[in-house]
């Protein structure tokens, strides 16, 4: 991520792939892509976090 505006658009795109997967748990494929979603989301939030505006 080399800015806020790159940083915010991979965060969306994972929460939305996040809310999606949610709405499908009772699938098997689906508690695997949120629990990885949810990591990745947390990890990007943190990196977003820190950078520059």
């Amino acid at each position: 991520m080399r800015n806020r505006r790159d940083g915010s658009r991979l965060l969306s795109s994972v929460v939305v792939i996040f809310t999606i997967a949610a709405t499908q748990i009772p699938q098997p494929w689906a508690v695997i892509v949120v629990a990885v979603s949810s990591i990745v989301c947390i990890y990007w939030g943190f990196a977003y976090r820190r950078l520059e505006r």
